[in-house]
């Protein structure tokens, strides 16, 4: 049978408070309110304790270890005092749903928006961003994903610490209130993916040792407890991290989970957990009758996340893959490594143009560098996420600058073209499209201070290459304040304006069949310092070539001759002596009908 987790509201309205404490010989239930009370749980023999009590929503409760100790619920819905405070008893069946007529969007349709809840809007809450959807379909985009929400300390937090898998957390605003965003989204035609993480719990707010078995006794990792997911006793952890996934889809109706350094998830047993999410997937997709999507971030292309679990893979049906965007940025920002992965100019962008990714591995496989000559067979580009810039990139900088900011607004949009102009999902990072003038830090905030400090020397330790004087403390309040990324009247209209065209050329050619891996021919040249890519499907063409590089590389114009007729420019001089002649300045850009037919330096 399978496992309850937290508490549930019985038909008589009575509540069913469960929790799983393997390693407590008892457990007593801490009614707060209006009547305070202690229930003595009752064990059903397998330390699973239970007790019932007549209480409504909202109210707040707590567990009493065996030590005396007042610990929150492992399964809490909702923490609206933070980590260390008690648990509030949610009803999930009190929202009232109005997206019954959503159905889904598949993924070769998807534009995606990766976003921070508490730095998309001035006030930082689900319901502020509501007033923002409409500026997103404006521009084109139909599916977001959202940072992490889960429950984690502090005031602020990029959501990478969450310690309560099944609490949204409460800066942003209710429970409720994040299903009023989801159904708010849905009504516009736009998709929610959640991003979670199940590779370790936060380091601040973790009480779910003493309950015994949700924390690994094998395994550690660098951000925090590793959750105990293979060895002995370790079933029911896994079915907590399965229920959390689906508590996500059924109960808020997302769309679907990317999950967060699936490469970093601990597990040596013969069935790694990833596998039983995409089998759960699956299973839900049939069930719930729309589309779901289950993206991993595994920094390189891993062929096994994507492989379908009846040919022994895991069931995923896409994946971030950071080659391209390191990629591009070892064309405009050579000197800057922000990889431990070392990006050769000229050669990867070739390779990721050619195949679709530069660096593979697999949960067996150490991940390194596949070349052409070794195996050129293409990805499946349909299944690839491509971004030029993401949380991590901008955030792992000590000064949090965006692409435009480190490099220029036409190196920017000249990137952005090669994206959008490709058949990968491509991703936006929220204020990109109108190149917001705001920085994206990394920000924490904990109260422990061993922690703080350990933070701090921490990120001086893995980008050593930076210099850190003189930069925003990541615990700071500034950091976080000066993250958010203002509106779009005080972005770039030129930028916008350049997104938005793409976005329809892009979505024009995807609905006619001409953007696919199957019909894309691409490649670097050298000499040009520029992306070449050429679709061609029966007898319609389409081409787009993108210069990049630093500018003393493209200060010499290249010139081409093309066959057909230009939709979309940048930094591009037509002849004036012959047609269908121009001259492709740094940065430049030339997208159109038919066919590039030379380009020389």
């Amino acid at each position: 049978m399978p496992r309850t987790f937290g508490p549930t509201i019985q038909p008589d309205g009575n509540v069913r408070f469960t929790v799983h404490a393997p390693a407590c010989e008892s457990l007593t239930l801490r009614l707060e309110g209006t009547d305070p009370r202690e229930i003595a749980m009752e064990d059903q023999g397998d330390r699973t304790f239970v007790a019932e009590a007549a209480v409504p929503a909202g109210t707040r409760y707590w567990f009493r270890m065996p030590d005396g100790n007042l610990r929150p619920d492992p399964a809490t819905g909702f923490q609206p005092d933070g980590v260390h405070q008690a648990s509030q008893l949610i009803d999930p069946a009190a929202y009232d749903w109005q997206d019954d007529a959503w159905k889904g969007l598949p993924k070769s349709e998807m534009v995606l928006y990766e976003l921070h809840i508490g730095t998309f809007t001035e006030e930082g809450t689900y319901l502020s961003a509501i007033e923002r959807l409409d500026e997103l379909v404006a521009l084109g985009i139909n599916a977001i994903e959202l940072m992490p929400v889960a429950q984690s300390a502090g005031r602020w937090n990029w959501g990478y610490d969450g310690t309560d898998f099944f609490a949204p957390r409460e800066s942003f605003g209710t429970p409720d209130q994040l299903k009023q965003l989801i159904d708010a989204a849905h009504q516009r035609g736009i998709a929610m993916i959640l991003d979670v993480v199940y590779n370790h719990f936060g380091a601040e707010g973790n009480y779910l040792h003493p309950f015994g078995g949700y924390v690994s006794p094998r395994h550690q990792t660098v951000w925090g407890d590793a959750p105990h997911l293979d060895g002995d006793d370790c079933e029911m952890m896994r079915d907590y991290i399965v229920e959390n996934v689906q508590y996500w889809l059924e109960d808020f109706h997302f769309d679907g989970l990317r999950l967060d350094a699936t490469h970093c998830i601990l597990d040596e047993s013969p069935r790694h957990i990833v596998a039983e999410v995409g089998a759960l997937f699956a299973s839900l997709q049939e069930k719930l009758g729309r589309e779901l999507h289950l993206i991993a971030e595994s920094n390189v292309y891993d062929p096994q996340l994507l492989t379908p679990l009846d040919q022994q893979g895991y069931g995923f049906d896409a994946i971030w893959c950071d080659d391209f965007l390191h990629a591009v940025a070892a064309e405009i920002r050579p000197d800057e490594h922000m990889s431990d992965r070392r990006y050769l100019p000229g050669e990867d962008i070739d390779t990721v143009l050619r195949r679709g990714y530069a660096f593979l591995g697999t949960f067996e496989k150490k991940r390194r560098r596949i070349p052409l000559s070794e195996d050129a067979t293409s990805a499946d580009w349909e299944s690839l996420i491509f971004s030029i810039q993401n949380h991590d990139f901008i955030g792992n900088h000590p000064d949090g600058g965006r692409l435009h900011q480190v490099t220029s607004h036409e190196a920017h949009r000249a990137s952005a073209a090669l994206m959008l102009m490709l058949p990968a999902i491509p991703m936006l990072f929220m204020g990109e499209e109108f190149a917001s003038e705001s920085p994206f830090y990394f920000f924490t905030d904990f109260g422990d201070a061993h922690l703080r400090e350990a933070v701090e020397q921490g990120r001086r330790r893995e980008y050593p290459q930076h210099s850190w004087a003189d930069t925003v403390s990541c615990l700071s309040n500034e950091a976080f304040e000066r993250s958010r990324i203002g509106t779009i009247d005080q972005g770039n209209a030129e930028t916008l304006a350049w997104y938005r065209n793409l976005i329809v050329l892009r979505k024009q050619w995807k609905a006619a069949g001409l953007m696919a891996g199957a019909t894309l021919r691409a490649e670097w040249n050298g000499l040009a310092h520029a992306a070449v890519i050429q679709y061609r499907k029966d007898d319609a063409t389409g081409f787009a070539v993108v210069r990049l590089g630093v500018p003393d590389e493209v200060s010499t114009p290249s010139k081409l001759t093309i066959d057909g007729r230009v939709l979309l420019s940048q930094n591009a001089d037509s002849s004036s002596d012959e047609a269908n002649q121009y001259q492709l300045n740094a940065f430049g850009v030339l997208i159109g009908e038919g066919e590039l037919v030379s380009l020389t330096p």
